[in-house]
């Protein structure tokens, strides 16, 4: 099965950008035509702990179609988020180990 991980480095003005990679992730998993994952990184990590509206919505939705959101751990605790971003459930892993294991196991990783 193909496997793509959206990467969002979006911030603050750009949710428009992030609602892009949100919802296509959301949309593949319940076609069943790929394995997806959300990935946070940068600007991206504020944007997700800020999140509201459309972009909220999107969430909640890729988060009950079971899709995995991860984060930076080092961009969530530079923010003090990090329990914020746990609390709604967002895995919180190295940005670097996080791109190295997508890769290693076959994602296509798409930048947003």
């Amino acid at each position: 099965m193909t496997k793509i991980a959206s990467w969002i480095t979006a911030g603050s003005g750009q949710e428009g950008k992030a609602l892009a990679g949100v919802r296509i992730a959301a949309r593949l998993k319940q076609s069943g035509r790929a394995e997806t994952k959300v990935v946070f990184f940068g600007p991206g990590v504020q944007l997700l702990d800020e999140a509201s509206g459309e972009l909220r919505e999107a969430l909640e939705s890729l988060k009950g179609a079971g899709v995995p959101i991860l984060a930076c751990q080092f961009n969530a605790q530079q923010l003090g988020a990090t329990d914020r971003l746990k609390a709604y459930g967002v895995d919180l892993q190295s940005a670097g180990d996080v791109l190295v294991q997508l890769t290693e196991e076959g994602y296509q990783v798409v930048g947003y």
